[in-house]
């Protein structure tokens, strides 16, 4: 991106999503069909439903328990539970945020679960930082061109659509640059920026989202300047933003 007469630029590792997963799971019609889904605490907690609410900021916390119906459910909520979230369904004039990381290791119905391959050491560095790429305008842009959309700005994104998509390759960054952006993500995972479409008007924009993506790139390249990088950003968001007014509406 470039501003009038300046360039950022920026070199990141990136990979298919598929080729740093472990496991990605589970679709609701299997949590629906393997589990009872309960208030009262059990071994297996939950983060259920997609409203808003679920959707503020980047870190949740379970807000309900699975009950498994038969061994086989124990067996698939041990495989598939994890911290990472990305949704399965979004609608985008009300989200916040696109991923979640979850205080502890969780099944979800109306997000893919996400656990990654990555050194035990450093992996909740780079869940974090993964989280917080999603999270960033290019995670965003990057899910808004492979959403299927099914009814205006409700769109689907299928685990085989997720598994396409090139995202930050954590597994390749130093652990030194995995902490910066844990930190990162820690700066902001309580925070709440405005709704997705109204993030990015350049003569106003919100201060989550430019503290989000200045300090991620800062994180990559600490030598950055960051004059440099906050007119870079304004230049993207007035494309970002006209483009989203086009299809949401101001």
């Amino acid at each position: 991106v470039a501003p009038a007469g300046s360039e950022v630029v920026v070199k990141l590792p990136m990979v298919r999503f598929n080729d740093i997963l472990l496991t990605m799971g589970v679709n609701r019609s299997h949590i629906n069909k393997l589990f009872s889904i309960v208030k009262t605490r059990t071994p297996y907690p939950v983060v259920y439903g997609g409203e808003e609410d679920v959707r503020l900021r980047m870190a949740v916390q379970p807000n309900a328990f699975a009950l498994p119906r038969s061994d086989s459910a124990v067996k698939v909520y041990r495989r598939y539970a994890a911290r990472i979230l990305v949704p399965d369904r979004i609608w985008w004039d009300t989200a916040h945020v696109l991923a979640l990381y979850c205080s502890e290791p969780v099944l979800a119905n109306i997000f893919h679960t996400v656990n990654i391959r990555v050194d035990d050491p450093v992996r909740e560095l780079a869940e974090k930082a993964l989280v917080l790429w999603f999270n960033t305008t290019w995670g965003i842009l990057v899910a808004l061109f492979y959403r299927h959309e099914t009814r205006g700005r409700w769109a689907h994104v299928m685990l085989s659509q997720w598994r396409l998509m090139p995202v930050l390759d954590v597994a390749r960054l130093e652990p030194e640059t995995l902490r910066r952006l844990a930190e990162v993500y820690d700066k902001y995972s309580r925070a709440t920026p405005a709704r997705i479409p109204q993030q990015f008007n350049p003569k106003n924009p919100d201060p989550v989202r430019l503290g989000i993506d200045v300090d991620f790139l800062k994180a990559i390249d600490p030598s950055l300047d960051e004059s440099m990088v906050r007119g870079a950003l304004l230049d993207l968001y007035r494309h970002v933003h006209n483009a989203l007014a086009l299809w949401v509406g101001d």
